[in-house]
């Protein structure tokens, strides 16, 4: 089976523009290259939305929105199933009173391009809050030539409103019950700041003070199966490991502001911002961007490590398709990947970087 996560970098509004360039990036894929497509959260819209009415124009309904469009046109086009995610508005009452929900959802479709599923997010983030309702429950399905296929957006991975217990792996543990073989995640995950209601500035890098398990590794691509190996001690804020993203650590959390917190403006008049990090300093933090996101990815895939010595082991892949760039100042992480769960532990079969566009292509078993 060959997996392809597409991961760009859409502009908030901009649904033409960002259907033209995730058209003219798959444009190279053929129908032998492919057989699972999986493209971001909220690929189309763009992410920060602030209110109800800030998204209303963008909405679209599951069958003959954009997005859905767009799935069932490649899904044909390759021969190929096609995740893509996208603001979906649902009317629920026709009558008066008139009524409409509206849920951040996936569309997942047949290579004959036709809708399989739709799937809503079940667990919110802060920004969803602004708009979206909470979907029912996590869902798993039995698909023709996949195995039994489960869905996730994002937030779905973490713990319910980072309230419940770090070890209740709501989302992993539901998916393991279910048996399903294919987790595919899109993704809108950032450093774990609560967009603001316009643009910010972004505060220039600090020096290379900063913890890195990655600065002996700088010219390495991508990050070992070693690196992964889940570790039951992990924080469930992860200020050392990685939860900075959208779903990834509670906003303006102490661990999302780095090891160095006196080092803020205004706090410690010895420790001065840099005046611009250089290539080699840029590069570095990107590789560590991307090792901590996948890891803390890993981690919570946990109950698929310790499954049950009684049953035979379930084999599961993930296929996870995150975007780039900055949106309303939140900065999107990459480190789209597919990691094989088996016993010894996460494997890691192929990323993407943490700043760069780009189509990861992996054929799994």
């Amino acid at each position: 089976m060959k997996i392809a996560c597409l991961q760009f970098e859409p502009i908030l509004g901009e649904v033409q523009r960002n259907l033209g360039h995730a058209t003219s990036m798959v444009a190279k894929l053929k129908p032998e290259d492919v057989d699972v497509l999986v493209l971001p959260e909220m690929a189309f819209s763009g992410y920060v939305f602030t209110s109800k009415d800030h998204i209303r124009p963008y909405l679209e309904d599951a069958e003959t929105g954009p997005s859905i469009q767009w799935a069932k046109e490649q899904a044909i086009r390759l021969n190929a199933h096609v995740q893509v995610g996208y603001p979906e508005k649902r009317v629920i009452n026709k009558e008066e009173p008139f009524k409409e929900e509206y849920y951040n959802s996936v569309a997942f479709v047949s290579p004959q391009g036709i809708l399989l599923n739709t799937y809503a997010k079940h667990f919110l983030y802060y920004t969803d809050e602004n708009w979206a309702e909470e979907g029912p429950s996590f869902e798993s399905m039995p698909v023709e030539g996949l195995g039994q296929v489960g869905f996730g957006i994002c937030m779905d991975v973490n713990p319910y409103q980072f309230k419940t217990p770090f070890s209740d792996f709501e989302f992993s543990s539901f998916h393991l019950g279910q048996k399903s073989n294919l987790l595919l995640c899109s993704m809108a995950w950032n450093k774990g700041e609560e967009a603001p209601k316009k643009e910010k500035v972004v505060p220039k890098a600090k020096s290379a003070k900063s913890k890195t398990r990655l600065a002996e590794e700088k010219e390495k691509e991508g990050t070992s199966k070693e690196d992964l190996q889940d570790q039951e001690s992990a924080n469930p804020h992860v200020a050392e490991t990685g939860a900075r993203a959208t779903s990834g650590a509670p906003a303006a959390s102490a661990a999302d502001k780095g090891d160095d917190d006196e080092g803020s403006e205004g706090e410690d008049e010895g420790d001065e911002w840099e005046d611009e990090p250089d290539e080699e300093e840029l590069e570095r933090q990107a590789l560590e961007l991307q090792y901590e996101t996948i890891h803390y990815w890993a981690v919570r895939m946990s109950p698929f490590y310790k499954q049950q010595a009684t049953e035979p082991f379930l084999e599961t892949h993930i296929a996870i398709a995150n975007r780039v760039g900055t949106e309303s100042g939140a900065q999107f992480v990459g480190s789209s990947c597919v990691i094989k769960l088996t016993k010894e532990g996460p494997e890691l079969l192929g990323a993407l970087p943490s700043d760069k566009e780009g189509i990861l292509l992996v054929e799994i078993d």
